[in-house]
């Protein structure tokens, strides 16, 4: 089937893009010291984690407990839950899933280590904790000076095991200069490497140090300490990251049909804010000349047409390239694939929502 017989709004993937994106990263990564933890909240979709495995990625990292359900019960048997769990119906849910795959999970506060431990031990397992600390981006996380004492109370607790540290410096990752970029994500490894060295002072080994994303793989990537990268957009890209000079291809789009043309200036496409998401800024028209995304409403988006635009009618199709693919994906429930412009496979997004 040609892509462009697809009924519309679909989220399109070049799996040729997709492919050669893992590829690079993989290399990237071949022979370093810190190792490729990709994240999946990015494409949420087991046959494209087990690619990345396959391409040497050590393990995954997850945002949620049902995303590492899913990628465990697909085959995935490393993952790190890069959040915290808190409430006891999936805490209970966690530890089962920790019987059936290597499961680490985040913590960031001494109530949830203790609600972690008397539950391992009620089931008698024994769960994989990192600390994550807050190295600039001020979401989660304990203060560096705070990690040692957090570090300290997870080894005292039963049935709990410390592995090490996790860190995201999201507020890094989209700075356009590449030299602001670089010395900000230094800044910010160098915190979660402090929080390393005062937790070995106190005699407590650390295995992992995970970080960093696609907006700074290759500097994280490349700081003494650091075990692990977390990058998981460079799988599809998007062009808030392309902006920034990162150097993956965009292998993600969503096909749209004309479905009005107001005026000579003007056109109109069957997709808005329920298929794609402007959480990076407005998307991006693949291909056209003289034709520009202005706004996108429920279940339209906008195009302003310049003079000398490329011609557009009534039932055409359109590709735009989103702003941030994350939370687009997020919005649909299955990837068709094409190769050459070709359907080649319709892959579900099995981590898209919850899992029962």
């Amino acid at each position: 089937m040609d892509i462009k017989d697809l009924e519309t709004p679909a989220l399109v993937l070049d799996l040729d893009l997709m492919e050669n994106n893992i590829r690079r990263m993989a290399e990237y990564f071949r022979g370093r010291r810190a190792k490729l933890r990709p994240h999946v909240k990015n494409h949420k979709t087991p046959i494209i984690a087990l690619k990345e495995i396959a391409a040497g990625a050590i393990g995954v990292a997850v945002a949620k407990l049902e995303e590492a359900e899913v990628m465990a019960w697909s085959g995935v048997d490393n993952i790190l839950i890069m959040n915290q769990i808190v409430t006891d119906e999936k805490i209970e849910r966690l530890l089962g899933l920790s019987k059936h795959a290597e499961v680490m999970v985040a913590v960031d506060n001494e109530e949830n280590v203790a609600m972690l431990s008397s539950r391992a031990k009620a089931r008698d397992v024994s769960l994989g904790v990192v600390v994550e600390v807050d190295i600039g981006h001020h979401r989660a996380g304990v203060q560096p000076r705070n990690a040692a004492v957090l570090a300290q109370k997870i080894v005292t607790s039963g049935n709990l095991k410390f592995r090490g540290l996790g860190g995201y410096q999201g507020h890094v990752s989209l700075m356009v200069d590449p030299k602001e970029r670089k010395t900000a994500d230094e800044k910010a490894c160098e915190k979660l490497i402090s929080a390393k060295d005062q937790i070995e002072d106190k005699g407590i080994p650390v295995e992992i140090v995970s970080a960093g994303g696609t907006g700074t793989y290759n500097y994280t990537g490349n700081y003494p300490g650091i075990t692990e990268v977390q990058a998981g957009s460079y799988v599809t890209m998007d062009v808030g990251y392309l902006d920034c000079g990162i150097d993956f291809d965009c292998a993600l789009t969503v096909l749209t049909t004309v479905n009005s043309t107001p005026a000579d200036d003007r056109a109109i496409l069957d997709a808005g804010l329920k298929s794609v998401s402007t959480n990076q800024g407005l998307p991006r028209v693949k291909g056209l000349e003289g034709v520009e995304i202005t706004k996108l409403s429920a279940e339209h988006t906008h195009l302003e047409l310049s003079p000398n635009h490329s011609p557009l009618k009534l039932g055409d199709k359109v590709e735009v390239y989103p702003s941030d693919t994350d939370t687009t994906t997020n919005l649909h429930n299955q990837f068709y694939g094409v190769r050459k412009g070709e359907l080649e496979v319709i892959w579900p997004i099995l981590a898209r929502g919850k899992s029962r």
